[in-house]
């Protein structure tokens, strides 16, 4: 699905350390020399986490609210990775007849069912809030008021039952989910995040320690995939597979259905940033050229003539290629093959990122032609401490062509490569119940849960360093300054 969800790249040298204060995340561990001034419900605030911090060894439940797009979704976790109870409940008949998802319309089915959510995964698990042990909650990155929602019941749910409180980042979430299901992945990894809101490259060194690698310029993959749905004429949450109406799947789903049906080197498609410098993704172009493609077959398809000259054809799709009516619709082997093409080629740019990433990593460089008499190249050489293993997670890891090619990757680079399973790889609330765990467990609670904000934009990098050459040009880094700029203005900085 579409998220409307703002970007920072890592195309501008940020400070962002003002996201982890207003997310209200503490370490308990640095905090142990609380003064003897402070309020009484301060006091009692930390001598709740402390002690709860000092029973990590006891096995503590968690429960988890995610609502940062337009799924209502609860999950209750034990600290040994059993999920206990989870309970979803999307969105799909209220977006359709809009054909996309509309925020305000989000936020208001969120707190229509947030209640009744929290109380099926309490029943489910055959528990009560008192069984509880930690709070967590999604306060970013996502829609404004669909965390609102989240956030606000968290906020009531800590009043009446004054639990530890874990203000989660929703990439996290994604992140750390795969360390549930198998204990064996070590830190550091490195993190391939791939959903309808972001595409992300990052070495994964602890709970909430992360360096980015790689982000996207524009779209994400899963959004770049939702379009190019859309572009080949799948209705919204909806995809003729042949046989049947599929219902109730994402762009990127009806995307492989139709893949798998269809020759991916019948159309062809540019490599994006095939000569970059960085580890960054850019989808637009691909989305585009699909667009005119598409655009292209429907146009032939509507004309009359069979003798069209090349230059008046040209001429008409220049004029009519943002407005052209769909007087012929694309046949479902048209479909099928667009669709085959654009999944193989953009799957290209995320095996190419990652294979660049890993290089960067290791130190590897690609070898390259030289002058006959010409001295090789000094290169410092960084010795990193070696990676144990790949994690890809968001909604788009799902795909199983994406988890044949990547699998293939990690194969070449020696590397185990873990992926959720499918139904953990959607937006959820027990990867978010498994975050506070992950994070309970390093002292990570809020100290105030009432000073907590959600945060539409919320990188996992706080600070994220330049480490490429940049290839933008002067007036591209001053646009990307201004986002950086824009989000400050927004949320403030400390």
């Amino acid at each position: 699905m579409i998220r409307s969800i703002h970007k920072i790249r890592n195309n501008f040298p940020l400070n962002l350390k003002c996201y982890s204060t207003l997310s209200g995340i503490k370490n308990n561990n640095n905090n142990n020399n609380n003064n003897n001034n402070n309020n009484n419900n301060n006091n009692n605030n930390n001598n709740n986490n402390n002690n709860n911090n000092n029973n990590n060894n006891k096995v503590f439940n968690v429960i988890g609210i995610e609502t940062s797009c337009d799924d209502t979704s609860i999950g209750i976790v034990n600290s040994e990775g059993k999920i206990l109870a989870e309970y979803s409940k999307p969105q799909w008949a209220l977006h359709r007849v809009h054909n996309g998802i509309v925020p305000i319309i989000a936020s208001q089915a969120h707190q229509m069912e947030i209640d009744n959510a929290i109380e099926k995964t309490l029943d489910r698990a055959g528990m009560t809030m008192k069984d509880i042990d930690v709070i967590a909650v999604t306060t970013g990155p996502g829609m404004g008021k669909s965390l609102e929602v989240g956030l606000n019941k968290a906020k009531q749910l800590y009043r009446e039952y004054r639990k530890p409180f874990c203000s989660v980042n929703h990439m996290e979430g994604h992140s750390l989910v795969a360390r549930m299901e198998d204990d064996s992945i070590e830190f550091p990894f490195l993190t391939l995040l791939v959903s309808g809101g972001h595409t992300q490259i990052l070495i994964c060194n602890g709970v909430s320690n992360y360096q980015l690698l790689g982000n996207t310029l524009d779209d994400s993959i899963g959004e770049a995939l939702d379009k190019a749905a859309r572009i080949i004429g799948c209705p919204y949450g909806q995809v003729w597979d042949g046989n049947r109406l599929i219902d109730n799947v994402h762009g990127g789903h009806a995307i492989e259905i139709l893949a798998s049906k269809g020759i991916p080197t019948s159309y062809s498609f540019t490599l994006p940033m095939k000569d970059s410098n960085n580890c960054d993704f850019s989808f637009s172009g691909l989305k585009s050229s699909l667009s005119r493609l598409a655009n292209e077959i429907k146009l032939l398809k509507s004309t009359s003539s069979t003798s069209t000259s090349t230059s008046t054809l040209t001429s008409t799709l220049t004029s009519t290629n943002d407005s052209i009516e769909d007087k012929k619709q694309l046949s479902f082997i048209e479909q099928c093959n667009l669709a085959a093409s654009f999944q193989n080629m953009a799957f290209n740019h995320l095996d190419h990122r990652i294979k660049k990433s890993l290089d960067w990593y290791y130190n590897l460089k690609t070898q390259k032609k030289k002058k006959k008499g010409s001295k090789p190249e000094k290169e410092t050489i960084i010795k990193r401490v070696p990676l144990k293993g790949i994690v890809v997670s968001g909604g788009v890891s799902k795909n199983m062509e994406l988890r044949k090619r990547l699998t293939a990757i990690g194969n070449d680079y020696k590397l185990p490569i873990y992926f959720p399973r499918p139904e953990l790889c959607n937006d959820n609330g027990t990867m978010i119940a498994w975050a506070g765990v992950e994070m309970f467990k390093k002292g990570m609670v809020v100290d105030d849960p009432e000073k907590v904000i959600y945060l539409p934009v919320w990188p996992l990098d706080l600070n994220p360093k330049q480490i490429f050459t940049s290839n933008l040009k002067e007036k591209d880094k001053e646009i990307r300054k201004g986002w950086y700029l824009d989000t400050i203005k927004k949320f403030g900085k400390q």
